[in-house]
């Protein structure tokens, strides 16, 4: 009876250090975080399906739309040496798919909390029916003039020296 106490308790252990390790490599970013991430060169991966992205998409360079439903059968198509995102409409099928990917072997996980809807909650851009609702404030959206809605920051107040005449 010991012997099995004991074995159960290792079994049990095993499986906690093993959840604890897996969970512990997905970070959950802000929709803000995961734009300016995007912009810096991770994947961005929508695991909304399809419909769902030709009514509402995130407006993100290289984004990849990989629905969940097919999540397994195309992780073939997910570079291992980059850093990921993964995003939905609420949070709860990206952290899905960022359980999945973690099973995997992937180590530079992200779930974007909140998904679309907090995407939206903070104005940043969508595409709707083909429209993008970018708010660009100049040629380069890399700008450190960008805030990371796409709007401009405030210029500095300066003092100017006016020359005597």
């Amino acid at each position: 009876m010991k012997t099995l106490l004991k074995f159960t308790a290792t079994i049990f252990f095993t499986f906690l250090a093993f959840s604890s390790i897996y969970a512990q490599n997905i970070a959950q970013i802000s929709p803000v975080r995961a734009k300016l991430m995007a912009r810096n060169g991770a994947l961005m991966i929508d695991v909304r399906e399809v419909d769902e992205v030709k009514a509402l998409a995130y407006d993100v360079d290289g984004i990849v739309n990989i629905p969940l439903s097919e999540f397994k059968n195309r992780l073939n198509e997910i570079p291992h040496d980059k850093t990921i995102i993964v995003a939905c409409r609420s949070g709860n099928r990206s952290n899905q798919a960022a359980k999945i990917l973690s099973k995997n072997g992937y180590s530079d996980i992200s779930n974007m909390e909140g998904g679309m809807m907090a995407w939206q909650a903070k104005k940043l851009e969508v595409i709707s029916a083909g429209v993008s609702s970018k708010k660009a404030c100049c040629s380069d959206p890399n700008s450190k003039n960008c805030k990371p809605d796409g709007t401009c920051k405030k210029p500095s107040k300066r003092k100017r020296n006016k020359k005597n005449k």
